[in-house]
């Protein structure tokens, strides 16, 4: 029953707005604030997707779980969801896909499970992390309360929305759109990033779980395309595995150009996330598509994305972004 009812929610979770009419006799069972959270959510998306003329299509799903604790009636689960489609730009149809971690709170009423509370670990890190340790009973009873959704703010704003992204990636600075004295490998950097996105080169140690994989991921990236290791970048210093150590290191040994915030992205540039639910840059990606509508796409782990559309994250779920061109 719990497997059943975790695949109808699956199932919703990947379903794009504009299909949920096929969804009338799934059976998934979920608080009123959920639900409209869901709902409004795939509102947004549908909408954003539009005003970029973005083309998603062949959307379908896996899904794993873990009961992670039990306690009288109340389950908490970890769920791990990848949502697979393609993506189409002029002739081309390329791969994408991404993994979701979810933890779920539900109720089991007469081995029927009610959803009652489900964070998502890209949406906010430290309240995912505070309900995955904390034992059922000792979590905040106003979790389960939340009236608000931002989702109405981001509907409400979305032309202004749509003008930040757009001029982050048009605004085109001649001075750093070309590096013909560049030893970085960009289409081999590609190659490694795809092949690895989803699952990680067992070569590697990952740290998934203890930490974050996605900069030991990137330096992989970075290795692959040609960037040399030393004593102070390689497997698995600080400059290798921190976001910000690793930032600091390519900018002060000039094998990284910082953009500004409104220049030109394209394949090949790693980009900072600035996560507001932690105060500071904790995420990276490297974009290995520039798509004709001016969207990019990049691969990551920790998160783990293939060609991922940075126009799904940015800047409504992450504000503000950095990037480097690799020298």
């Amino acid at each position: 029953m719990l497997s059943k009812n975790l695949y109808s929610l699956c199932l919703l979770l990947s379903t794009p707005y504009n299909n949920l009419e096929s969804l009338s006799n799934n059976d998934v069972a979920l608080n009123s604030y959920l639900q409209e959270e869901i709902y409004l959510k795939k509102l947004f998306d549908f909408r954003w997707r539009k005003k970029l003329n973005s083309s998603f299509e062949n959307f379908h799903f896996d899904y794993s779980y873990d009961l992670v604790e039990e306690y009288s009636n109340i389950l908490k689960v970890k769920l791990n969801l990848k949502i697979f489609f393609t993506i189409k730009d002029s002739n081309a149809l390329i791969n994408s896909a991404c993994v979701h971690e979810y933890i779920i709170i539900l109720e089991n009423l007469h081995n029927k499970y009610k959803i009652r509370l489900l964070m998502e670990n890209e949406e906010n890190p430290i309240l995912y992390n505070y309900i995955l340790i904390t034992s059922i009973p000792s979590i905040d009873n106003s979790l389960f309360t939340n009236t608000r959704s931002n989702c109405f703010d981001k509907i409400s704003r979305i032309d202004e929305i749509y003008e930040s992204f757009i001029n982050t990636l048009t605004m085109s600075n001649k001075k750093y759109m070309h590096r013909n004295d560049s030893n970085f490998n960009i289409e081999t950097a590609c190659n490694y990033a795809e092949t690895y996105a989803l699952k990680p080169n067992p070569n590697y140690k990952s740290f998934d779980g203890i930490g974050g994989d996605c900069t030991n991921f990137i330096s992989q990236i970075l290795f692959a395309g040609g960037l040399q290791q030393n004593h102070t970048w390689k497997p698995y210093t600080n400059t290798w595995v921190r976001v910000e150590d690793l930032y600091s290191y390519l900018t002060s040994q000039k094998l990284g150009i910082k953009l500004p915030d409104d220049t030109y992205l394209d394949k090949g540039v790693l980009i900072q996330f600035y996560t507001p639910s932690i105060g500071r840059y904790f995420h990276n990606g490297f974009i290995t598509y520039k798509l004709q509508n001016n969207d990019c796409l990049y691969c990551c782990h920790s998160y783990n994305k293939l060609n991922y559309p940075l126009s799904e994250i940015y800047p409504h779920k992450y504000p503000k972004l950095r990037a480097l061109k690799l020298s």
